[in-house]
């Protein structure tokens, strides 16, 4: 390969490790987690001056000594704008907008030195050779890349705490493998290029980084497809839970037009007892207020959604024996989803109910929820089984207490985390309880 045509794959590389930089940015700020809603347009709009500064930097600024100082420094502020603007504004994520790009920058001035090192040793002094400059360019896109992946796994971590062993390792082996192929390709370069030229080796260090940004891009699809496919249970779960709670609505309707249409006869054996026996009139009244009682819908808050999982839970906990207290301040879950609030309520009444249905002696939920300086604030409080006194040492509790969260808690809390609010829960000898706050409105 003459350097002519060297010169060129040079200038070709530099521009793709633009678009490959401006690439990974986005795709780390898209698969973490995100606060804001933000049109899809604005987004391509910011990465398209993203990715026109980085190239106006890097061609245009070429000849200058300040390139150094001025592309790094654009790359952390452009990170961390477009990040608090579109994203998150969280500051724990503001701190992430700002150490990816410096954790690339690190990547590539790593890989600069290692080939630098490598080109010293092979002609004995630092000489320009477009070969491995090219090499050196490809291999710090394939870094790229892997820095990026590393990221999103750490930031989703809690998201692949399934994936274990060889499917968790299988993440990062082909960047593993292709920087292996790479660095071997490096080393039989000179017999390789007296035979065939450079260009078979670029191109095919060029392809290992096609490769590896289409394994990725597959890998987050069906990350994708996991989280559409556990929504879509949930809204099967969600439903399923209005079509019962409609049911019981029409169960009730029909029963209480067959109750307006004997009031008249009970009006009048009312009458009758009240003259002829005053206590069984009163009982023949206690037994109308709990037929009463039984067509009634409580109408806990303003949530419609929140509604309808209480009055089902309810339900339930009658059926099994269960003492169900709630108490609903004025809050306001406008902002949240029913998916999310099937998620939160419905997985952390299903779990009280099933350790309520397990405990000794008295069997009870306690639910208070209220508004505290811009949170919704819920304390939910259950009786549980737990072994004998003295008998239970920490350990043995802790593990109680995760066997009781269930599966279903991960949910509620990563549901809350998209929400910016928590949770918390305790086990207190017998009980049971969690406590969540959920933020008003976004807190920047």
């Amino acid at each position: 390969m003459s350097w002519v045509e060297s010169a060129m794959w040079y200038n070709i590389l530099v521009m793709a490790e633009t678009v490959v930089i401006t690439l990974c940015t986005w795709f780390f700020m898209s698969r973490t987690e995100q606060s804001l809603t933000t049109k899809k347009r604005y987004r391509l709009g910011i990465f398209f001056l993203y990715w026109a500064g980085f190239a106006g930097i890097t061609f245009g600024m070429e000849d200058s000594g300040y390139t150094d100082l001025v592309l790094p420094l654009f790359m952390v502020l452009m990170t961390e704008a477009a990040g608090y603007g579109l994203y998150n504004r969280m500051r724990i994520y503001r701190f992430y907008y700002f150490l990816y790009p410096v954790s690339v920058l690190v990547g590539q001035i790593f890989i600069g030195y290692l080939m630098l090192g490598f080109i010293s040793t092979r002609w004995g002094l630092a000489v320009f050779d477009y070969y491995l400059t090219d090499v050196t360019l490809i291999v710090r896109m394939l870094t790229d890349i892997l820095l990026t992946g590393i990221w999103v796994v750490f930031l989703n971590r809690r998201k692949f705490e399934d994936v274990k062993g060889i499917r968790f390792a299988g993440l990062f082996l082909p960047p593993a493998v292709s920087v292996f192929i790479i660095f071997s390709l490096i080393s039989i370069g000179d017999v390789f290029m007296q035979m065939y030229g450079a260009f078979l080796i670029i191109l095919d260090i060029f392809f290992l980084v096609v490769m590896n940004l289409y394994i990725w891009f597959l890998f987050s699809y069906q990350s994708k497809n996991k989280k559409l496919e556990a929504e879509l249970k949930i809204r099967m779960k969600q439903n399923e839970l209005q079509y019962q709670y409609y049911e019981m609505v029409e169960q009730q309707y029909q029963s209480s037009r067959k109750m307006i249409h004997d009031m008249r006869n009970h009006l009048q054996a009312i009458e009758e007892l009240r003259k002829q026996d005053a206590e069984q009139g009163k009982e023949y009244v206690k037994d109308m207020q709990g037929m009463l009682d039984s067509l009634s819908i409580v109408n806990y808050t303003d949530s419609r959604m929140l509604n309808i999982i209480l009055n089902d839970k309810a339900k339930a906990a009658k059926s099994k024996g269960i003492e169900m207290d709630v108490r609903i301040g004025r809050i306001s879950l406008e902002h949240i989803r029913d998916m999310d609030i099937t998620a939160i309520f419905a997985n952390l009444l299903d779990n009280a109910l099933d350790a309520a249905q397990q405990a000794e002696g008295e069997r009870w939920i306690k639910m208070r929820m209220e508004t505290f300086h811009d949170f919704v604030v819920m304390k939910l409080e259950n009786s549980m089984s737990v072994q004998k006194a003295g008998k239970a040492d920490l350990k043995q509790e802790r593990e109680g207490e995760r066997k009781h969260m269930g599966i279903g808690l991960e949910n509620v809390r990563l549901t809350l985390e998209k929400y910016g609010g928590g949770i918390l829960t305790e086990t207190l000898g017998n009980e049971f309880v969690v406590n969540i706050t959920i933020p008003e409105k976004d807190i920047e």
